[in-house]
């Protein structure tokens, strides 16, 4: 009966989870409609479009979007539909580890709640890859206990390689695998390895189609060059690229562990094993800190909540940490959830439809328009194609060898007939909105002038 009873309150925690995010703000990110619309409008990835992560997910959505169009509602029906498949995997990782239904029922509880003001409540890479960083994690823990069953890491494997090229931040947490395959194995980590040499079949699949399909389609030099040396070795030198977290920020991501530190001070090293994945997933919020790319650690984290509930019963110095950790966290959720209620969605909010509308209006299809400073979520909205190559006007890319002089032959070149301008805020001069690229700034500046005002911070500039 009871067994039924928890059963039956998973499907009641997931619709609460659901209400509670479709009143809350939805946050549509413009380059998960910006790439797909480019993408299914004849530009080329990499070499037409300035993207730093790998194409998957990208092409997906240029399925996804050919299917249901570029308005945010399939956008949020599709966030909603991996949140919920996120809850699920926590509950089922949780169910397999612990063989009680009760005690999975507190991880997604957990999850659901926390996961609110972390951001959860909208799309983008971290989001959709999270599912398989869990399962891969999990699948790894299984094998650790039990190495003759062979499978399981390849399963982790498949499941982390498929991550990576979604998101490359996965990398971290195949470092953290390794790392603890030996410090598990130690002085029979060679031997396990070798016994287990097919874990780099996927990675290695997978990596030679990418960069087949790169080299049939000319791109594989931009693609090595934008998913490969930029985020590694040249992004974080730029500046203005790194962006970490303020102190009120750091006391949140604090007070998220401080929740967990029954279980981290206790000696139970197989129990910890979550704990110490969360720590290192930590990472995928550098180098530009937002508390969404915590997503993958706080679902990794809720699975070790029934683990840190048994040691916290019998633990008495952590105690008081834990519990104000974790009436803070509710707080935090509360307000939250307060002031964030309503059906207006971020980047896609009335006045970027009136601007789409009456850029619509005052253009035609086949009329070029450049976004000088300016919500690029207005292309697809008003069916309209910048000049190629399309670069978002950070300066972090803008500012590494020659892509603003790329940038500037295609304007020439291509002659767009208009310009959507966005008044430059004050500010560090490398700061998003206050960023000016100079050579293109001048060239636009001296070619077209305004004829009529979008809104306020708009205007719609026309070629002299």
């Amino acid at each position: 009966m009871k067994a039924r009873l928890y059963m039956l309150l998973v499907p009641l925690i997931l619709s609460i989870h659901l209400i509670l995010l479709c009143f809350t703000r939805f946050t549509l990110w413009p380059e998960m409609v910006v790439y797909p619309y480019l993408l299914n409008n004849g530009f080329k990835m990499y070499t037409d479009i300035v993207n730093p992560y790998p194409p998957a997910f990208i092409y997906f959505l240029s399925l996804f979007a050919k299917m249901f169009g570029y308005s945010p509602l399939p956008y949020k029906i599709l966030t909603m539909a991996a949140i919920t498949l996120i809850d699920l995997s926590i509950f089922y990782v949780v169910l397999k580890i612990t063989k009680n239904l009760k005690q999975a029922i507190f991880p997604i509880i957990f999850f659901s709640l926390v996961s609110i003001p972390f951001g959860v409540n909208g799309l983008w890479f971290d989001l959709v890859q999270t599912p398989l960083i869990l399962f891969s994690l999990y699948f790894f823990y299984k094998f650790l206990i039990d190495p003759k069953q062979k499978n399981l890491l390849l399963f982790s494997s498949t499941l982390i390689t498929a991550a990576f090229f979604i998101k490359q931040q996965t990398l971290w947490i195949i470092a953290f695998q390794a790392l603890y395959f030996i410090l598990h194995f130690k002085n029979k980590a060679l031997d396990q390895f070798t016994k287990n040499y097919k874990v780099l079949v996927p990675p290695a699949l997978v990596l030679t189609v990418h960069v087949g399909f790169m080299f049939q389609q000319s791109l594989l030099k931009d693609f090595l060059f934008w998913t490969i040396y930029f985020p590694f070795f040249k992004a974080s030198s730029v500046s203005g690229y790194i962006l970490l977290p303020t102190v009120k920020q750091a006391a949140i991501v604090v007070a998220l562990f401080a929740a967990f530190v029954p279980l981290f001070i206790s000696r139970k090293i197989n129990e910890r094993f979550f704990i110490f994945a969360s720590l290192v997933l930590l990472f995928f919020a550098y180098p530009r800190f937002d508390y969404f790319h915590l997503i993958p650690a706080l679902a990794v984290l809720s699975v070790a909540v029934p683990a840190n509930i048994t040691v916290f019963k019998n633990s008495k110095l952590p105690m008081s940490m834990a519990i104000g950790a974790l009436i803070l966290l509710l707080v935090l959720t509360a307000r939250y959830i307060s002031r964030n209620v309503t059906q207006e969605v971020r980047f896609f909010e009335k006045d970027v439809y009136q601007s789409s509308q009456t850029l619509n209006d005052q253009t035609t299809k086949s009329d070029l328009v450049y976004m000088q400073n300016a919500p690029d979520q207005l292309l697809p909205l008003a069916d309209r194609l910048p000049p190629k190559p399309w670069i978002d006007d950070f300066p972090w890319y803008l500012e590494i060898g020659n892509e603003q002089d790329k940038l500037l032959d295609g304007i020439i070149s291509q002659n767009p007939k208009y310009v959507v301008f966005e008044t430059y805020k004050n500010g560090n001069q490398n700061d998003l909105g206050v960023y000016r690229p100079q050579r293109v700034v001048k060239y636009l500046d001296m070619n077209y002038q305004t004829k009529t005002i979008l809104n306020n911070d708009l205007i719609l500039k026309i070629k002299k």
